[in-house]
């Protein structure tokens, strides 16, 4: 009898979301191991020193190529189906060949795509909305970061934050148009699937778990949730979820019910006088307004493009080599901060708090379409 893979994951990573999805639809049995961001995964020691530490990530011990570890969302599913061909659901057509590279090259366009774009566009969201649940981060080291109201989440979260802005460019989501990049391919593949019911051919592939992993965090940006053009996206995800999900509709993690638990308490804040009062003050007071203008407009003089040199690509980019292994790995926006000294350390923390308080309000704004 086989033995489970161990499954390691970031549980609310939609790239995590969709080799969890291919695991159950597989019907592989498998053990979720959860990253831990401050410590030592338990099973990353047996990782190979040269395999990149990106989630998601499996270890298969029925690896017949003396190879158990796999990263990368796209890879490790066509490992899946090559190593576990008993299922009755197949991700990757055999034949024709034609039809199953078109698969493949859909799935690492979205995961180069609109994977890096979504994730971008919903921490700004998050950091709006609910900047303290970003504690989460170091759930597995301490059980108080679940809890966003707890002091100490309050405390790290403005830390956490920091490298999160510089780690995924969340200051920069504007100049670089994610946005609009993002509603380009929604709406293209929108008009696709008024005339089609899947993404490539007439059954389900690889490709639809693909884009429905990667988008359902959109339902959580208003701008997209709210806009009628993307309906018939978010109503063809509910749908091959209903249908090729196992565990649809309990797929929403920890971040997800929080959001919404703290949407519905900003409503009924909404309604009160204390609230209406606050806002109309916020509204009336020009001189604070003013300084925030004037210190949003002297961090994007201070902290421009240039700035942002210090940080580096932490994983390396696909290279146009023949190799198919490498052919087939998807793109990664991830940097890492080169922080050698405590003044680097002191200088970056200024600079990226500078961004939290006066640039992510403003990419805020821009992302639910106000400027």
């Amino acid at each position: 009898m086989d033995e489970r893979l161990h499954f390691y994951q970031i549980p609310w990573s939609h790239y995590c979301d969709k080799v969890r999805w291919a695991l159950d639809l597989k019907d592989v049995p498998y053990e979720a191991i959860n990253y831990n961001l401050l410590g030592k995964t338990k099973g990353l020691e047996r990782a190979p020193k040269t395999l990149r530490k990106l989630m998601p990530m499996i270890e298969d011990p029925n690896s017949k190529d003396n190879t158990p570890f796999r990263c990368d969302s796209t890879p490790i599913l066509l490992y899946l189906d090559a190593r576990y061909p008993q299922s009755s659901m197949p991700l990757f057509p055999l034949s024709p060949l034609e039809r199953r590279q078109s698969v493949i090259d859909m799935c690492l366009r979205l995961d180069s795509e609109l994977g890096l774009y979504t994730r971008r566009l919903v921490y700004v969201q998050l950091i709006k909305e609910k900047p303290n649940a970003l504690s989460i981060l170091l759930g597995e080291k301490f059980s108080w970061a679940y809890n966003p109201d707890d002091v100490r989440s309050r405390l790290i979260s403005p830390i956490l934050i920091c490298f999160m802005i510089s780690r995924f460019r969340l200051h920069r989501i504007r100049e670089e148009r994610i946005r609009e990049k993002t509603e380009c391919i929604l709406l293209e593949i929108g008009e696709h699937l008024r005339t089609n019911d899947y993404l490539i051919g007439q059954q389900f592939t690889a490709a639809d778990l693909t884009f429905c992993s990667l988008v359902k965090s959109l339902k959580r940006v208003p701008f997209f949730s709210d806009d009628r053009r993307f309906r018939i996206i978010f109503d063809y995800h509910e749908r091959i979820r209903q249908k090729y999900d196992p565990k649809y509709p309990n797929i929403d993690h920890f971040v997800d019910k929080l959001a919404d638990r703290h949407r519905v308490q900003v409503k009924k804040k909404e309604k009160s006088l204390t609230t209406r009062v606050r806002a109309f003050i916020h509204q009336i007071n020009f001189v604070q307004r003013f300084f925030f203008w004037i210190m949003t407009m002297v961090v994007s003089r201070l902290y421009g493009l240039a700035s942002d040199e210090q940080e580096t690509v932490e994983f390396k980019m696909p290279s146009p080599a023949h190799d198919e292994q490498q052919q087939q790995e998807a793109l990664n926006d991830q940097r890492t901060a080169n922080v050698k000294s405590t003044w680097s350390l002191v200088t970056f923390f200024f600079k990226y708090l500078c961004h939290f308080v006066f640039s992510i309000p403003g990419q805020a704004e821009y992302l639910n379409g106000k400027t």
